[in-house]
């Protein structure tokens, strides 16, 4: 099966499949990367980012399987607060495609439950290359802004490069 062809679910996280982001784990270099599967959900659960934003927690499953997971965070009445907080494929599912589906698939949920959708953003780490790269493949741009949690640069798309999601 080619990358192009894979196809992810997102499985929004609640009391029945929570625990399976438990077992979630990166290779050892990666984890200061991505929040850890429980901490993501914390966040999600106390609202981190404002009661404004709609905290959304997913698995990403393909094939019945789940091999990582997704959280969005949204301002359902801004143009342009639509975030990808964190992002995971699972060490043993890593460089099979998943990582690009899964981000394809997460922009796609996000344009249509948000139609005032205008741009997706996301915080890369600068050392997370192959990330970064993914990112800008699908056509996500620098915007010159600096995460404040992390330091880190923030991403954009938007436009054509975001037209091209929307079903």
């Amino acid at each position: 099966m080619k990358p192009t062809d894979l196809e992810v679910v997102l499985e929004p996280v609640d009391r029945r499949n929570y625990r399976k982001l438990f077992t979630m784990q990166l290779r050892p270099e990666q984890t200061r990367f991505v929040t850890p599967p429980r901490w993501t959900l914390a966040r999600c659960y106390v609202s981190l980012f404002g009661d404004r934003f709609e905290h959304l927690p997913h698995l990403i499953v393909a094939a019945g399987e789940v091999v990582g997971y997704s959280t969005t965070v949204c301002d359902p009445a801004s143009a342009d607060d639509y975030w990808i907080d964190d992002i995971m494929i699972v060490a043993e599912h890593q460089g099979k495609g998943y990582g690009r589906a899964a981000v394809a698939e997460t922009i796609r949920m996000i344009a249509a439950r948000y139609p005032r959708c205008r741009a997706v953003q996301l915080t890369c780490f600068r050392a997370n290359t192959d990330a970064a790269a993914l990112y800008k493949s699908l056509g996500f741009e620098l915007t010159g802004g600096i995460d404040e949690e992390f330091g880190e640069p923030n991403y954009s798309l938007s436009g054509p490069a975001l037209a091209k999601f929307r079903k």
